[in-house]
């Protein structure tokens, strides 16, 4: 889109229920689906995501110990590892007013280890104004994470992924990688092997090789590639023995 830049933004302040809560849930993560300014107080709705069972059962039963930054909490659907949550909150546990004054749109916010990850779209030409009064604003940290050209408005849905895969993938590709996938090659165990697969394309093995780890390194890339973009923040988990529990 001409004139406008993606600019991911990781943020801390304080006083905020869905920081203060995801840093002690650090398995747990809010995405913000809305929030509005009403007369004396801000809402906002959140969709949860967790790692385990375990893991949204103890956010819900501890969601009422950080009343001092909200006024209500309510859980308004559950569903799997997954719930939907509606808040209000006092306007001075939100920085709302200090943020919705800078000439940026969000486009998303979660909320994960103790951090807000925004992606927002700023016109060029205010690039470097918005986001020197962003990095200005009182008792907000904010880390720039990156500065993209927006590719479309669509970006935070999930099929244009399907279009960038299929555009790069070549037609070799694409017919080895389904029939791989119809024959089992990627169940474990394996249900064909790369010799079977290259024998019923009647091609060498190290072909058939080549074309499958291609297709799949470009699959990956273009999935990590928007993986970065709209869940920034696990680009930002430091590895350690406790990232990895089941």
């Amino acid at each position: 889109m001409m004139g406008l830049k993606k600019v991911a933004l990781k943020l801390w302040h304080p006083h905020c229920w869905s920081i203060e809560t995801t840093r002690d849930h650090p398995r747990v993560t809010l995405i913000t689906k809305g929030v509005y300014k009403l007369e004396n107080e801000v809402r906002a709705n959140f969709h949860l995501t967790a790692e385990s069972y375990g893991d949204l059962r103890a956010f819900i039963e501890d969601m009422e110990n950080y009343s001092d930054y909200a006024y209500d909490i309510f859980i308004i659907g559950r569903n799997d590892l997954e719930a939907d949550i509606h808040a209000r909150f006092p306007p001075d546990k939100t920085f709302y007013d200090k943020v919705m004054s800078l000439e940026f749109m969000p486009m998303n916010v979660m909320i994960s280890g103790g951090y807000e990850y925004w992606n927002i779209l700023v016109d060029e030409e205010k690039l470097k104004e918005t986001l020197d009064s962003l990095l200005k604003l009182d008792g907000v940290n904010v880390e720039i994470l990156s500065i993209t050209n927006l590719r479309s408005l669509e970006d935070d849905r999930y099929a244009d992924i399907i279009e960038r895969v299929s555009k790069n993938l070549s037609m070799k590709q694409k017919k080895v990688l389904v029939e791989a996938y119809r024959h089992g090659y990627f169940e474990w165990p394996r249900k064909m092997s790369v010799d079977e697969l290259a024998r019923h394309f009647g091609i060498a093995k190290s072909t058939c090789l080549h074309h499958l780890r291609t297709a799949e390194s470009k699959i990956i890339r273009i999935f990590l590639e928007e993986l970065r973009d709209r869940e920034p923040h696990l680009y930002d988990i430091k590895l350690n023995s406790k990232s990895f529990v089941v």
